[in-house]
């Protein structure tokens, strides 16, 4: 078993937390990344340079910025499962598996991002359509 953990977090106020539980499950410093987005670069802030410089308008930060996602190698499934445990205790929003991702791939964050949108599209497209008709609303 060799896979590579995606976890969404919905901020990165608990960034300490989620590495420290990732460390207290065994997991080696080379075996995860947690990827923080820095605030002065985001790139809402980027796209509004002129705005800023004249001072034609104040931009707020857009909240999405402030989200973590972290990518844990694992072996086996011990590993597995106390990472899974470690994401689910830290407020976890979704957790992805990736089977064929190495940990060397998983340190392009615009992949890891493409990945994760295309296996979140699968899974809405893969949901069954449902229809009601007025009889059955009754």
């Amino acid at each position: 078993m060799n896979y590579t953990i995606v976890g969404l977090f919905p901020s990165q106020e608990n960034i300490k937390e989620v590495s420290a539980g990732i460390e207290k499950s065994g997991i080696k410093n080379q075996d995860y990344i947690i990827y923080r987005t820095d605030k002065e670069n985001a790139p809402d802030l980027k796209r509004n340079f002129w705005k800023r410089l004249f001072g034609t308008s104040k931009t707020e930060l857009n909240n999405t910025t402030d989200h973590l996602i972290t990518s844990v190698s694992v072996k086996n499934e011990e590993e597995f499962n106390n990472v899974t445990k470690s994401f689910n205790d830290n407020k976890v929003v979704k957790i992805y598996e990736f089977k064929d991702m190495t940990i060397d791939e998983a340190k392009d964050l615009n992949y890891i991002k493409k990945i994760v949108a295309l296996r979140a599209k699968s899974h809405i497209y893969a949901m069954p359509e449902i229809t009601v008709s007025p009889t059955q609303m009754n």
